[in-house]
């Protein structure tokens, strides 16, 4: 609890008067993807036995005491070294198996699906729109439901209509399958376009340097390149740099897959279309010309910092990313800095590049204790890379376990072949990117993404949306 996680998060996550400060290469859409990928990913179990209580001052503004969570619930102790470095329970699968829509169990994803022939989730209509089913409470009926907004729903209702229409071109080519089969092989192609969407389009849009454009083109591509690749296959058997990770051969390097801790700490981020009568395509391009906030100091939304969830708590989510990571073990900025075989600062102004009143600020709530400093407040303190969507001490974590996932997923990097996959599935996922998918379920879409480079990238404004001069849009 040193220093106390409130005051860190009144210090150095509130807005400083309510000000937004936007990440101006990146729209909207950018924010909800990655939110969407880490719901399936991980999500940790709570340990209903365990609470724990941060002291709150004199003069705090919140309602109670004291701030009170559940504690994360650790994995059973198998090896001595587990209570050294103790694991936590992830609820998710945390392969590339696209959970969040399907679920992380066969029961769930039996419960999910349709049963007819035809393989497909199921989806009900209204009007010209198609939405995710609900249960009786009005809850939508998906593989990952928690923290639910429109972001979310448009993402997860365009996978949705994107595994029907592989359901659709699977059976044209394979009239004699079942269901299951059908439905399977979406679900294996499906989730491979989302791995490529994040590649070769996210990642380049929230690192946008050089550089980055060039890497991470050839984790999926390889230096040979997208057209040679399509044309001649794998150039190599196995190496990942000439001709990618896809189809590389699997590789654990010793240890069984897993999402780190310090990876979780990098992503920190009523229905409007019967109430506003809005379409999704509109909703689509709401995100595509609005700014996200900048992963920097005094940027958490105020909401968030007191945000009643449906369990009835209340939380300030500055706070809890705070305590989280002391929680569960991520080293302090220092510690965790000087792990990575980097430079580690040995002033406050080293830290902040030059900036002295930052650097003073940090000083006197770490108690002048450089070694104190949490690395999330380290590494939004520290000077960002130009083109880089965040610090260079979260991207050398991003960077090692983008590509751990594609080169540790046995459909990925192993059996990436036409057999696995089918022709027309592989073509499918080698074909396509998010300007495709948009297009096809929404085609009025696609004269607005005609120059799109980037779908994460701000979208060119209509006319009419010019007349908003907000500052979280691109106007």
């Amino acid at each position: 609890m040193t220093p106390n996680p409130r005051m860190i998060s009144e210090r150095f996550m509130a807005r400083k008067e309510g000000k937004f400060i936007p990440a101006t290469t990146l729209n909207l859409l950018a924010a909800a993807w990655i939110q969407f990928q880490t719901h399936d990913w991980f999500f940790h179990e709570q340990d209903l036995q365990n609470k724990l209580n941060v002291p709150l001052a004199k003069d705090d503004k919140w309602l109670e005491e004291h701030m009170s969570l559940y504690a994360t619930k650790p994995d059973e102790t198998l090896d001595s070294s587990d209570i050294k470095c103790p694991g936590y329970k992830n609820l998710n699968t945390a392969w590339w198996d696209g959970s969040q829509i399907y679920g992380s169990s066969e029961s769930v994803t039996q419960k999910l699906r349709n049963h007819n022939p035809d393989g497909k989730l199921p989806l009900d209509s209204r009007g010209r729109e198609q939405f995710l089913p609900r249960d009786q409470d009005g809850n939508v009926l998906t593989g990952f439901n928690d923290n639910w907004w429109v972001g979310m729903e448009i993402l997860h209702t365009l996978f949705a209509l994107e595994h029907n229409a592989i359901c659709d071109a699977l059976r044209k080519d394979y009239p004699d399958w079942s269901g299951d089969q059908i439905f399977d092989k979406a679900r294996l192609v499906n989730c491979a376009l989302m791995a490529k969407i994040h590649t070769v389009e996210w990642t380049p849009a929230i690192l946008a340097h050089p550089a980055l454009q060039i890497g991470m083109a050839a984790n999926w591509w390889g230096i040979v390149g997208e057209k040679l690749t399509k044309i001649a296959g794998r150039l190599s058997k196995t190496s990942e740099i000439i001709s990618g990770i896809p189809g590389s051969g699997a590789e654990q390097d010793g240890t069984p897959y897993s999402l780190t801790e310090d990876r979780h700490n990098l992503y920190q981020i009523p229905n409007p279309f019967d109430s506003a009568g809005l379409s999704f395509a509109d909703v689509f391009y709401s995100f595509g010309i609005n700014y996200p906030g900048a992963i920097t100091n005094n940027n958490y939304p105020d909401f968030l910092r007191n945000l009643r969830t449906p369990d009835g708590q209340v939380r300030d989510l500055g706070t809890v990313d705070i305590l989280r990571d002391r929680e569960r073990g991520v080293p302090r900025y220092c510690e965790f800095r000087r792990m990575l075989r980097l430079s580690v600062p040995k002033t406050f102004e080293d830290l902040t590049g030059g900036n002295k009143v930052l650097a003073a600020e940090l000083a006197e709530a770490y108690n002048n204790d450089i070694t104190l400093v949490d690395a999330l407040v380290g590494s939004h303190s520290e000077p960002v890379i130009p083109g880089f969507g965040f610090s260079e001490t979260a991207f050398r974590i991003f960077i090692l376990m983008a590509s751990r996932r594609l080169k540790s997923d046995r459909f990925i990097a192993g059996e990436w072949n036409e057999k696995m996959y089918t022709k027309v599935g592989f073509r499918w996922v080698q074909d396509s990117g998010m300007k495709d998918v948009l297009g096809r379920h929404f085609p009025e879409l696609r004269e607005t993404l005609k120059g799109s480079k980037n779908v994460f990238a701000p979208w060119e404004m209509k006319v009419g949306s010019k007349e908003y001069k907000g500052v979280e849009t691109n106007a």
